[in-house]
């Protein structure tokens, strides 16, 4: 039996959104230049994982007290070297980082509005493989922080975001990562009838306090056992695709987004051309799958990919030559909605 792959929310709005997308991404495994948010949003949530540990708890109270976490030595190190990492270098980019990290530390950091929790965790893995009852299906991820109450049979779960815009329109009304967290911890957890979730944006909390906190309804069994036949259906569709699926459904076809999402055509961007400058002479914003580019790939004995790799990141290259890895010079081609415009 060919092992199921596995599904993350995030995994299945890209199929869901472009499958072009979900192909270039997930099949190709073509690499993309992480944007300035995103690398910030990666050592956020690494800061919190190292202060949410309870041998940190000095650390934790002096970044509170000072309202900067630069004070503490081994975190302006763990800054210093992601800042490296990922090319940051604008002294703006650390007090952003700065503003939204002490907003999520003050923000119920241990779980303890409500009473003292029984187990609090940190970046609670799951890897969760279901096959009875007619739901087969594979969920997999990471959940920041999660909080149980024994006497209140209540799991807590708390998931930061980074993003300039809060949940809206079907993201906000029928959200698939707020499902399949609160599947997966009924999953980990079953004497923890009550599942809650939270979706703490931090950039937004820094000028609106806990407004910009978003809190899911709580999910029924009923609600979390039609979230396990969905992913049935959306398994078999991940676990069958191919080359011929990856044209089926071109976000370039299709509309405008009505509802305030960041959904259909919107996903494209709206760049009519490689490498396009808007009028202040900083690239346009497009999908990073709709040009052709070339890439470095590093595949093993039996052809298969095990990483990519942009041209400019050439030093950034990791292969074992005793294992038979070898490094290509690839060249991809662009959305077939795109590359002939």
């Amino acid at each position: 039996m060919t092992e199921k792959k596995s599904l993350s929310a995030t995994k299945i709005k890209t199929l869901q959104g472009c499958s072009w997308q979900y192909f270039a991404k997930y099949h190709l495994k073509l690499p993309e230049k992480q944007n300035l948010g995103a690398s910030l949003g990666n050592i956020a949530h690494i800061i919190f994982e190292c202060l949410g540990n309870p041998r940190h708890l000095k650390h934790y109270k002096k970044a509170l007290k000072t309202k900067n976490i630069y004070k503490i030595e081994s975190i302006r190190r763990l800054v210093k070297k992601y800042f490296q990492k990922y090319g940051i270098i604008d002294k703006e980019e650390a007090l952003k980082l700065n503003s939204w990290v002490i907003c999520g530390l003050g923000y119920d950091f241990f779980g303890k509005t409500l009473t003292k929790p029984d187990l609090a965790l940190s970046e609670q893995d799951f890897d969760i493989n279901m096959d009875e009852d007619g739901k087969s299906y594979r969920i997999k991820g990471f959940i920041d922080k999660l909080f149980l109450y024994k006497k209140k049979s209540l799991a807590l779960i708390r998931d930061f975001k980074t993003s300039k815009k809060s949940f809206d329109g079907k993201d906000l009304e029928d959200n698939l990562q707020d499902q399949i967290y609160a599947l997966a911890v009924s999953k980990l957890y079953p004497d923890f009838m009550k599942i809650k979730v939270e979706f703490p944006f931090l950039q937004l909390m820094v000028k609106n306090g806990e407004d910009a906190v978003v809190k899911m309804q709580e999910q029924s069994v009923d609600d979390l056992e039609n979230v396990e036949f969905l992913l049935t259906e959306i398994q078999k569709c991940v676990d069958n695709f191919s080359e011929k699926d990856a044209s089926s459904n071109l976000a370039a076809y299709k509309g405008y987004p009505e509802d305030g999402s960041f959904s259909g055509k919107l996903l494209c961007g709206f760049d009519n051309k490689k490498g396009q400058l808007k009028k202040d002479g900083t690239p346009m914003w497009g999908c990073a799958f709709k040009w052709g580019f070339e890439y470095y790939s590093v595949k093993n004995k039996k052809g298969e990919i095990i990483s990519t790799y942009l041209l400019d990141d050439f030093d950034k290259i990791d292969y074992d030559e005793e294992k038979g890895e070898e490094i290509f010079l690839e060249k991809y081609e662009g959305c077939p909605a795109w590359k002939n415009k």
